[in-house]
């Protein structure tokens, strides 16, 4: 799985400041994931959208001890533009929309902060999601052929166990094509916690892309998909790592949805 240098560097806190200012900039451009989206999402990649918190799964750490998983720690993500409500139209629930928005993107702001003093490159956060890209290219070819060794060096304990049940459960062979992003990859919320001693970072990453599936009987027949024809799909993948552990690097921790706001 890909990483980023762990080491300090001199320019850090001006790679922190612009981080923040990027961010906070694309605070209001995530978007909500469409009910027509999620069915294509399930029957395309086979990975079910992950919205609440994972089992605990024990993991080994290079100190020698042990941790375990916590979940998504907070899943939120703000609605796209057409599902948030209209302040002219209900003013009461687009005041919660407004508080939750500021929320996200004021603990992510201070998330950002505190993780570029550990991590040297987050500064260049094009980098990073050009990789969170391939990650999650590898995660979807690696599903479709059954490859266990790669999601399992991939995803994070927990994840992998999800997925690893689901390719025991599917029927016929699968295969994936990925046809291009339609939007950016963009980080659209950052939280960052510690455990025994350890800082643990969790990133949700935004990524709009076009996508073909196929699945194929014994005798090599299509059942199901097609892949001549893409689909847009739009996911939020939950990346994880604990930062204070060098030997640690991101992997995938499951995914998210962002919610409606009630009124």
């Amino acid at each position: 799985m890909f990483r980023l240098s762990s080491r300090l560097s001199n320019n850090t806190a001006a790679q922190a400041v612009q981080s923040v200012r990027v961010l906070s900039n694309q605070a209001g451009l995530t978007a909500m994931v469409g009910s027509a989206n999620i069915a294509r999402m399930r029957v395309m990649t086979g990975v079910l959208a992950q919205s609440a918190s994972y089992s605990s799964v024990p993991r080994q750490m290079t100190q020698q001890m042990t941790l375990k998983e916590v979940g998504i720690m907070d899943p939120y993500v703000i609605p796209e533009k057409e599902n948030r409500p209209s302040l002219f139209n209900d003013y009461k629930t687009w005041i919660k929309y407004a508080k939750l928005r500021m929320r996200n993107t004021g603990m992510t702001a201070a998330s950002t902060l505190g993780m570029c003093w550990k991590l040297k490159d987050f500064g260049i956060t094009g980098r990073f999601l050009s990789e969170s890209e391939e990650a999650y290219i590898g995660m979807n070819e690696a599903f479709a052929k059954g490859d266990r060794k790669y999601l399992e060096e991939i995803c994070t304990p927990s994840m992998y166990a999800k997925l690893k049940g689901q390719l025991k459960d599917r029927v016929g062979r699968y295969e994936w094509k990925y046809h291009g992003l339609i939007e950016k990859p963009q980080i659209v919320s950052i939280r960052q916690g510690q455990i025994g001693g350890h800082v643990l970072i969790q990133m949700i990453v935004r990524l709009h892309s076009n996508q073909s599936m196929g699945v194929f009987d014994k005798k090599n027949k299509l059942i199901a998909g097609d892949l001549k024809k893409s689909v847009p799909v739009l996911e939020y993948l939950v990346f994880q790592r604990y930062i204070t552990d060098p030997e640690d690097n991101w992997r995938i921790l499951g995914k998210t949805s962002p919610s409606p706001v009630s009124s």
